[in-house]
């Protein structure tokens, strides 16, 4: 098939203290732009600041971590537009961190006030290294004052962190209500950066979640119903203006394919675990399908790897994508990993991705390898990302052969490849993201 004139945009990543490999990224065209996707920092300022080794697999983000990736992303968005920001910008477990540094009880207000204070610091570390450039962040499980999926609506973390997401995103670029929706649960819109009649839809779907404890609030199941129904008038107001929307959150659509295969219950249907819970889940999904011609991207964070999920209605059409893009932390075992993005700037849809990782996390800072990986079409052999495009790829990992070995290569940035132990959980949960469909594809006849 013949390709349109396209040209490589070469990255060569400079870091502080050293220089890493260049290599080819994705391709854009003459009406085409980039921006780039950074997910699950997961900064842990209490690990040493002297250490001069970058986290090794099994850990969060340390300061030599946190340094080198954000000077491979910022030459990585050299000529990009702006970034997305897919939440967890907090460390795994941070109050207990903070407690046992501070030498306090985890409850202390100092505990609550370095939570506040590392995230502003994460987020104004984003700002200097985009120098400038918009990032649009969304908040992840861990970002609060109160603990893990814990966040608390109308609370001191919220306010705290308000002016400081302001500044990232810009001002001129935010909904008149962002000060409103923000203190009342994380959550906005913005005006897309460069897409005319584009608007970027903020959503903190970790109120929608069944890990969800509103432990520090009382009103967290009336926030998050108002989450919703903003996200519902916001959509409506979009297909009214003819507009498009690119949604950013944290928790991926869908089924969680790795709780799903740790679960204890007894039948296998009885395994099968929810990304988010109900009525949540039934009603995003049913806002995703009535508002299909409106939503054209979609990112999250949050399993740490390089994956996606597709939106299928009931007569097999493919009506929606969300891109799970890797973490910069890897404690749960992938290489860290952030990806840059073209898209087509005159009609808004993303077109092709390029994955860049550390070849070489637990080593010195000043051998830090950032490599580019993989793009996304050639990878697959694909004129284009899209997601009809990622459903025929989906349809043949199903069937096995070289797509399938090309995705569990592909799924932890580098360090090694998707066991095949399970494997099934995963490649249902990329099409099946509601509970009977994948409950059909995995479990089968087993009960």
């Amino acid at each position: 098939m013949a390709r349109p004139a396209t040209f490589f945009v070469r990255l060569c990543v400079v870091l502080v203290l050293g220089l890493a490999a260049c290599g080819p990224s994705a391709r854009t065209s003459g009406d085409g732009g980039t921006f780039a996707v950074i997910s699950d920092i997961h900064f842990n300022p209490f690990a040493s600041a002297q250490d001069q080794t970058t986290s090794r697999i099994g850990e969060d983000t340390n300061h030599a971590l946190l340094t080198s990736s954000l000077a491979a992303f910022a030459h990585a968005m050299a000529n990009a537009d702006f970034a997305i920001v897919p939440g967890d910008l907090l460390a795994h477990g941070f109050n207990a961190k903070a407690a046992a540094a501070l030498g306090v009880d985890p409850s202390s207000p100092a505990v609550a006030g370095m939570a506040t204070r590392t995230t502003v610091f994460v987020v104004e570390a984003l700002a200097g290294a985009l120098g400038g450039k918009p990032a649009i962040v969304a908040l992840g499980n861990e970002d609060s004052i109160c603990g893990d999926y814990k966040v608390e609506p109308g609370g001191p973390y919220l306010a705290a962190t308000r002016e400081a997401v302001r500044r990232l995103v810009g001002a001129e670029r935010l909904d008149s209500d962002f000060a409103e929706t923000w203190a009342a649960a994380g959550y906005y819109a913005a005006r897309h950066p460069t897409v005319a009649n584009g608007l970027i839809v903020v959503l903190n779907d970790v109120m929608w979640s069944p890990h969800y404890q509103d432990t520090c609030g009382s009103n967290g199941f009336a926030a998050a119903q108002a989450m919703m129904s903003w996200l519902s008038e916001k959509l409506a107001r979009q297909r009214a203006a003819g507009g498009r929307v690119w949604l950013v959150h944290h928790i991926p659509w869908g089924i969680d394919a790795y709780s799903t295969l740790n679960a204890k219950a007894t039948s296998c249907p009885a395994k099968v675990v929810s990304f988010l819970k109900e009525p949540f889940a039934s009603e995003l999904r049913a806002l995703l399908m009535e508002y299909r011609e409106v939503v054209q991207a979609s990112f999250s964070g949050h399993t740490h790897f390089d994956d996606y999920r597709l939106l299928i209605d009931a007569r097999g059409t493919v009506v929606g994508l969300d891109k799970i893009v890797p973490a910069i932390s890897p404690i749960f075992g992938q290489n860290p990993g952030f990806q840059v993005f073209t898209y087509d700037r005159p009609g808004g849809a993303p077109s092709d991705f390029s994955t860049w990782h550390l070849t070489n996390p637990g080593d010195v800072a000043q051998a830090a390898d950032w490599r580019f990986e993989y793009t996304f079409s050639e990878a697959f052999r694909q004129p284009r990302y899209a997601p009809d495009i990622v459903a025929t790829l989906w349809q043949a990992m199903m069937k096995g052969g070289a797509v399938r070995n090309t995705y569990r290569r592909l799924y932890k940035a580098g360090h090694g490849e998707l066991s095949a132990d399970g494997l099934m959980a995963y490649l249902c949960a990329i099409g099946h993201t509601d509970v009977a469909s994948f409950t059909a594809c995995y479990c089968g006849d087993r009960r």
